[in-house]
């Protein structure tokens, strides 16, 4: 996307936002409802036009080249409006047909395999629960063996076994070649399927990068690290000697400390305390993405936070 982005009368739904998805990525878009999100996997799918900037698809131009965009995408909508009076084959069957697949029957058969569907592909839609028809909803998006697939909280409203499922087809797709751009409020799935999020605030783009990295930006390289068995002298002083670490703080059984830059000096930290004699059982840097959404979102509200800091 260059500088693509969306207003609806006096309303921004969404700033300009340059933003480059690699293929074969997990990319997430993470943001509290209003922030752009569904605004940006719109324009990617041709539902809606940039009112400024441009996007693109595999090359192509969201407004330009609207056809081919939509054969090279399969989208799956947080609500996704099935035919619910049709069997789940005849689902799939529409949508095959829909985009002239040369051998539909086979086509359905695979997508309907690969989310697990075979054995009910003659069910009604309506009569399933919501984490079939979720299912259901992925099998139509895959069903021409799209490239590129944009999802819209594909684990909204799903129980936990169930959101693991589509975790694990979603993992599976990528691995098959898929790129994959999805939305979604569950932040530790993000933080276990993304390579890298974009977080947005009213339509505005905050944070970019890895979990790991804005980890590192917004919660400051603190690391901890788990012992098994009691801290001694040598283990203390072999902390203390690293250059660069700071507010060590000691507990039974581990620490936790601030490194200059944590992906650098997290290794040495390890081999110092290996060679000092600890027995280390993991190292983690501290937080997850869920405390760096809440910590740029309060930031966000509160920009004298972000100047104090």
């Amino acid at each position: 996307m260059q500088g693509a982005g969306r207003t609806f009368g006096e309303r921004v739904a969404l700033q300009p936002l340059h933003l480059e998805v690699g293929r074969g990525e997990v990319f997430g878009l993470l943001g509290p409802n209003g922030s752009g999100k569904t605004t940006t996997l719109r324009m990617l799918a041709t539902l809606i036009h940039p009112t400024r900037g441009k996007a693109a698809v595999l090359s192509w131009d969201v407004v330009a080249d609207a056809m081919q965009v939509r054969r090279s995408i399969g989208v799956m909508p947080e609500k996704p409006s099935l035919y619910e009076r049709l069997t789940i084959e005849d689902n799939l069957r529409f949508w095959a047909e829909a985009h002239e697949l040369a051998e539909p029957e086979t086509a359905i058969r695979e997508a309907l395999e690969f989310v697990g569907l075979v054995e009910r592909s003659r069910e009604r839609v309506g009569q399933l629960s919501k984490g079939l028809k979720q299912r259901v909803a992925l099998a139509r998006a895959i069903v021409h063996r799209p490239p590129v697939l944009l999802l819209d909280e594909p684990s909204s409203g799903l129980d936990p076994s169930a959101a693991v499922a589509m975790e694990g087809m979603i993992r599976d797709l990528v691995r098959d070649g898929a790129t994959v751009l999805m939305n979604t409020h569950r932040l530790a799935e993000a933080e276990r399927l993304c390579d890298r999020v974009a977080i947005l605030r009213e339509g505005e783009l905050l944070e970019l990068g890895t979990p790991k990295q804005l980890r590192s930006r917004l919660l400051g390289n603190v690391v901890e690290v788990e012992f098994n068995g009691a801290t001694d002298l040598p283990v203390q002083r072999a902390v203390e000697s690293l250059p660069g670490v700071a507010e060590i703080r000691w507990s039974r059984g581990g620490l936790s400390c601030r490194l200059p830059d944590a992906a650098r000096d997290t290794p040495e930290l390890v081999a110092r305390l290996v060679r000092a004699g600890a027995k280390v059982v993991s190292v983690r840097q501290a937080g997850d993405l869920e405390r760096v959404y809440l910590e740029l979102m309060a930031r966000s509200i509160h920009p004298e936070l972000e100047e104090a800091a």
